[in-house]
């Protein structure tokens, strides 16, 4: 599938490892696409769609039952922040950077998923739950340590899944630290373009583009 041209509007979404539906989706704005990056711009206050949106202690229950995402009702979330979303193609996990609003970065953010796979209306991901968090200097954490323990736990996840993951993370985790790709693309200094606005998610923002069984 061709590449985006920059400004146009590129649909990211989670698809549910249950059952291949589409659990999240959000509208960003392509920013740059080529062989080395896809980086993709989110204006604040664009709106989300997420069927998973409980508080987090429902969360937390269910994530032993993996309960199918098919017919869940899909509640908009509103983002408080602007954000680059960086993916590089071909690893398991995005790159989030998040301005402190003086040219500068409060926070790079990992998020663990499975490769981006290209549909007609931008692109699909898994998430794998675990992630990485770092401040602007670069000191970093796990994130959600314990819901990743608990998918092992209770059989959603392998053993051999789960090390991938945890690799992937480590793999973000020496980019960071090495200022390798793509943090040495110098993004905390990108400037949206003031007519960069909120998008809209297109009608067939929940269609099946036959993404399911090649997210791994």
């Amino acid at each position: 599938m061709r590449r985006s041209a920059a400004g146009e509007t590129v649909v990211v979404r989670n698809i549910a490892r249950s059952d291949g539906s589409v659990s999240m989706a959000v509208p960003t704005i392509a920013i740059r696409d080529d062989d080395e990056i896809l980086a993709l711009y989110i204006p604040v206050e664009t709106v989300a769609l997420d069927n998973y949106a409980v508080p987090d202690g429902e969360r937390a229950a269910a994530v032993g039952t993996l309960p199918s995402s098919r017919g869940r009702r899909h509640v908009g979330r509103r983002w408080q922040t602007s954000i680059l979303r960086l993916h590089l193609p071909g690893e398991a996990f995005s790159v989030w950077l998040f301005p402190d609003g003086q040219g500068g970065v409060a926070s790079w953010y990992g998020n663990l998923e499975a490769p981006f796979v290209r549909t007609p209306i931008g692109i699909d991901i898994r998430d794998h739950a675990l992630d990485v968090v770092a401040d602007g200097k670069g000191c970093w954490r796990w994130k959600d340590e314990d819901e990743f323990a608990r998918r092992l736990e209770t059989g959603i996840d392998t053993v051999e899944h789960q090390a991938a993951v945890r690799a992937a993370g480590q793999s973000f985790i020496a980019r960071l630290e090495t200022r390798h790709a793509p943090f040495d693309m110098s993004w905390e200094d990108w400037q949206a373009p003031a007519q960069w606005l909120p998008r809209d998610l297109p009608a067939n923002w929940q269609d099946d583009f036959g993404t399911h069984a090649r997210l791994r």
